[in-house]
């Protein structure tokens, strides 16, 4: 029984480290880090009602993680357009 759960928690913890939102930082933090690629972040079309930075972002934050970016810098966040959020991803080790 101990030993299912341990294996259990594991996991999990793999898991939850696998899916972790990378940090946002600036380049002087990333100097030392594997640029993996540019992520672009959209809200859509009709901006979303005035909260398109923050659907810009977690679309941008979304595709970073899928790619095991640990930290990505803001590049470029504007209020027009479908495509409006540009981040550079980073693997930075955890």
């Amino acid at each position: 029984m101990t030993t299912t759960l341990g294996i259990v928690l594991t996991m999990g913890l793999l898991a939850g480290q696998a899916d972790a939102k990378p940090d946002i930082v600036t380049e002087n933090d990333v100097k030392n880090c594997q640029f993996l690629k540019t992520v672009r972040g959209s809200s859509g079309y009709g901006k979303k009602f005035g909260s398109w930075q923050p659907e810009a972002k977690a679309s941008a934050e979304r595709e970073a993680t899928q790619i095991g970016a640990s930290h990505i810098v803001w590049s470029d966040l504007k209020p027009s357009g479908a495509f409006n959020g540009i981040a550079k991803a980073y693997d930075c080790g955890r």
